[in-house]
């Protein structure tokens, strides 16, 4: 066991400089408590010296006391107001707190004066960057940068925020410029990936991320890496595993667990679950599980969110308010996290993030004794630590455990629960009939368009005449990343003018753009999981087949659950549209809505070229399409996917079950 830091040892008559000098010195060894300590002492000695006072908010900062920390820079901006490097210092402060308008107001006026440091305009792009005004968030790191052009974090910051603005095109110029001045930068070749993958050069993003990992093996990056991996055409599920066990041995396999606790056997008390995410808000994780939380029975468990975010949206405030308990981790590291939620006697704990946060890392500490993947990623973690995967049927087929380190739970029907917006707009009528030409759609991310669907997709365009492919999803409108697109559909010889190219929208505008599309068009080996969801609760189906993997099944699980889907077994069988009780709501007896000569499901084919034979066949059904369409919210609406009761009680005997078992074996 390491010894105790000794504390530095002052006189009784010790001068404010003293002090301040030790405490300058405990900083540079990271002893931010005893610094602030030796700084607060100072301040008493000397109250009117604003720079004592800006670096106790510093040190108070560091040590996450950001309370005290404001209080001490808004005594030292009373003290030395035009002074930069504390505006600058508190502007990142109120962005730690949710507070990026006041951030941009403390700013103001040294932004203007012409004396702003580099280190101000960097301030002001973060703060801009959290109230999602990304275009000056481009303008203020552009000016950081100008101010100091060897800052490779500068570069970074620049990269990142020319990223969420969808200037893919800028931001690859951005990032080689830093590879070719600091090829050996880790976070570089990171940066560089991940722009790759936004436009969908899966290739080239798995290179600059394997790279990146080989530089500086670290957590975060890595985990981008397994991302990258999902979204290409040549990895199967053994692949993905030996990835992610790898990323396990690397990663977590040096962490001691927290010591086991004492849990009670009493198989009939409340279990404490908690929820572990930095997507509290607009987000899939918003629409796919805040409504079975709100609809837990809390007669029977108790619901602990560790949120690792400080903003808030109006789902954010519903996540809150379903909470017994809301905790904000934001400044928490990931063994302060597992303390955390030690000291709370969590029973299960729900990672809805999977390798897309940091606070993945808290579960290797072991803090609750039955530890669930659930949502927020795609497939297996690979960590020993995590106990269980909840799935369903379609995610993971019977078989196919071996895939997982984590035992499989099942739910009964599929493994989310859909909530439907009240913003979406009215489903309007099947917009081919008034077209006289049918508009196929994707909304998915372009990341998720491998060559094959590229290719399947203009084989339907060639097929059906006069057909249109609407794609639309946020920095579609970037040339840049259209490229990609265009030079398939060309190479295929389908008209430009065939593919609308079409950018972000608010949430609801995007919802109502789905009343230009006839038939949805699923992406692979990645396909769409809210995206299909909102397709669907917007009248129109989706054309999909099912992928190798656990990202490349969500459509499969949503058709079948949102009761669309009928399979049926045997050769010859004819079926209508039917809802979850088995009610026809389309199609005369006998004649059946499947595509010609079709067996199985109406809309889920068993291959890539299966989907392409149901696109270009309900091109032609335009009068079943359009009753589909008319029916099919209300239909939802009663289905599994949308009946969140069902789903939180489902959910609820699921997770008792497996942590009976689990503590039952004595593995806490």
């Amino acid at each position: 066991m390491a010894a105790t830091p000794s504390p530095e040892p002052v006189s009784r008559q010790s001068s404010a400089m003293e002090h301040w000098a030790i405490a300058s010195k405990l900083a540079g060894q990271g002893r931010w408590a005893d610094a602030a300590s030796h700084l607060q002492a100072a301040v008493v000695l000397e109250p009117n010296n604003g720079a004592m006072w800006s670096d106790l908010g510093a040190m108070r900062q560091s040590h996450g006391d950001l309370g005290a920390a404001a209080a001490a820079y808004e005594q030292s901006l009373a003290l030395a107001p035009q002074n930069a490097g504390t505006i600058a210092n508190y502007s990142f402060l109120l962005v730690q707190q949710g507070r990026a308008g006041q951030a941009i107001e403390v700013l103001e006026a040294v932004l203007r004066s012409g004396t702003a440091t580099a280190l101000n305009w960097s301030a002001a792009g973060h703060a801009y960057r959290s109230l999602g005004d990304e275009a000056n968030a481009v303008s203020a790191f552009r000016q950081a940068l100008a101010l100091a052009p060897s800052d490779l974090e500068g570069r970074q910051n620049l990269a990142l925020a020319l990223r969420a603005a969808a200037r893919f095109a800028e931001a690859e110029e951005v990032v080689r410029g830093w590879i070719g001045v600091d090829a050996r930068n880790p976070e570089a070749w990171h940066q560089l990936g991940m722009v790759e993958q936004a436009v969908g050069r899966m290739d080239q993003a798995i290179a600059a991320l394997i790279r990146s990992v080989e530089l500086a093996p670290e957590p975060s990056r890595h985990s981008s890496l397994l991302l990258a991996l999902q979204y290409a055409e040549n990895v199967d599920s053994d692949v993905l595993l030996r990835a992610h066990q790898q990323w396990d041995v690397m990663n977590a396999g040096a962490i001691a667990p927290l010591p086991p606790r004492v849990v009670a056997m009493d198989g009939d008390r409340p279990l404490r679950i908690g929820f572990v995410s930095s997507q509290f808000g607009l987000h899939p994780v918003g629409f796919l599980a805040l409504r079975a939380i709100e609809c837990l029975n809390r007669t029977r468990c108790e619901v602990v969110c560790y949120a690792g975010r400080s903003a808030e949206d109006d789902y954010t405030r519903l996540f809150r308010a379903a909470a017994d308990l809301w905790r904000v981790t934001t400044q928490l590291s990931a063994e302060q996290l597992a303390q955390q939620i030690r000291a709370d006697d969590i029973d299960i704990l729900i990672d809805l993030m999977g390798h897309t946060s940091p606070s993945l890392m808290a579960f290797a500490y072991r803090p609750a004794p039955l530890q669930v993947s659930w949502l927020g990623y795609v497939g297996t973690t690979g960590m020993r630590a995590m106990d269980c995967l909840l799935a369903d049927a379609h995610h993971v087929r019977p078989g196919e455990e071996v895939h997982y380190v984590e035992q499989v739970l099942r739910m009964p029907h599929g493994y989310v629960c859909y909530g439907p917006p009240d913003d979406a707009a009215e489903v309007n009528p099947l917009p081919a009939l008034r077209n006289g030409y049918v508009t196929f759609g994707c909304f998915n991310n372009p990341a998720k368009f491998s060559p094959g669907i590229l290719q399947a997709w203009a084989e339907i365009l060639k097929r059906v005449p006069q057909s249109q492919l609407l794609l639309k999803y946020f920095g579609l409108d970037d040339a840049a990343m259209q490229r990609r697109s265009r030079d398939a559909f060309a190479t295929a010889n389908v008209a430009p003018e065939r593919i609308v190219f079409e950018g972000g929208a608010d949430h609801a505008e995007m919802l109502a753009s789905y009343g230009r599309v006839d038939v949805a068009l699923d992406t692979q080996p990645y396909s769409g999981g809210l995206t299909t969801c909102e397709a669907l609760w917007m009248g129109v189906p989706v054309i999909t087949y099912p992928g190798k993997t656990f990202a490349g099944r969500h459509s499969v699980s949503h058709m079948v659950n949102s009761g669309v889907e009928m399979c049926v077994a045997g050769a010859g069988a004819a079926v209508g549209v039917r809802d979850v009780s088995g009610k026809r709501i389309g199609g005369a007896p006998g004649a059946g809505l499947l595509p010609a000569g079709g067996v199985g499901c109406a809309f889920i084919a068993e291959n890539r070229t299966g989907y392409v034979e149901r696109a270009v066949d309900w091109a032609g059904r335009l009068d079943e399409l359009a009753l589909i369409r008319a029916t099919l919210r209300e239909q939802m609406r009663s289905s599994p996917l949308c009946d969140a009761q069902k789903f939180a009680e489902d959910f609820l005997r699921v997770l008792r079950e497996a942590w009976l078992q689990r503590v039952g074996a004595g593995r806490s």
